[in-house]
């Protein structure tokens, strides 16, 4: 029978020790955790190779839903906004979704963010 620990509903206890193990071999260094690594991320959409337009959107993604760091709708709304100039379907209608639930000081902050990382790269 599933028990609720710490805010979350988890299976049987072992899981549970399962999970603490895992997070203290983490912090111990003796395993690695997945990272999404933001700065090697962006300098590869820079760089080309991959589409470039799908990196853009996965880093609108990542800011609008906090993964790997604090949910920040303007930061979201600037690389789906890139995404969509360099040609991603998919991150005009986010954008578009996003933009619905913004403030327009906020829509204007990321445009304003947007045109200047396109002037500089």
């Amino acid at each position: 029978m599933p028990q609720k620990t710490a805010g979350a509903v988890r299976g049987p206890k072992g899981q549970v020790k399962q999970d603490i193990k895992a997070v203290n071999q983490v912090r111990q260094g003796l395993t690695k955790m997945a990272r999404f690594d933001f700065q090697n991320t962006e300098t590869a959409a820079m760089t080309g190779g991959e589409n470039r337009a799908e990196i853009f959107c996965d880093m609108g993604l990542m800011y609008a839903t906090g993964r790997g760091c604090d949910v920040d709708v303007v930061q979201a709304h600037k690389w789906l906004n890139i995404a969509a100039i360099k040609g991603c379907d998919r991150a005009a209608e986010l954008r578009a979704d996003l933009a619905a639930t913004m403030s327009k000081t906020d829509i204007a902050l990321a445009l304003r963010a947007a045109r200047e990382w396109m002037t500089v790269h």
